[in-house]
């Protein structure tokens, strides 16, 4: 039998002291990446992001979270995060910016693995699983709104 290996590199250009350990977000991706994987977080300011996102969606606007498949067997792909956008955005929900982080890891994750949600069905499958495995790492659903 095959286990599957991850390996994970994360580039923090943001902060001094890196943000995200990587045992951790390893761990995450355990509860679900069942597949031999090449994954890069990079974390990066609103420029970088704004720069990625008008290239490759053209759209002219940073965003929390794009991913970048770039192969599928094995599984190698990128996930950029926006630190400035994922830690407004988590004020804003009154997340721990910690769960903001695991949330949008593992929605970049599940674009890589094919997941979308252009379409509301496929929204409602990939919304689904995001709160399946958020719940079985103890962070509440990520889409119930906060008072």
């Amino acid at each position: 039998m095959n286990i599957p290996q991850i390996h994970l590199t994360i580039q923090d250009n943001v902060h001094k002291k890196k943000l995200l350990p990587k045992k951790k977000v390893l761990a995450w991706l355990n509860y679900f990446l069942k597949k031999t994987s090449s994954i890069t977080i990079r974390i990066v300011m609103p420029a970088e992001s704004q720069q990625l996102n008008s290239d490759f969606r053209k759209i002219n606007a940073p965003t929390n979270v794009l991913s970048f498949l770039i192969e599928n067997k094995p599984l190698v792909g990128d996930i950029i995060l926006c630190h400035e956008i994922i830690k407004q955005e988590a004020l804003e929900q009154k997340k721990r910016l910690e769960d903001h982080y695991a949330h949008l890891i593992i929605h970049g994750c599940l674009h890589l693995l094919g997941y979308d949600h252009e379409l509301n069905t496929d929204a409602v499958k990939m919304e689904a699983m995001e709160i399946k495995i958020l719940k079985k790492i103890g962070i509440p659903n990520p889409y119930l709104v906060k008072n």
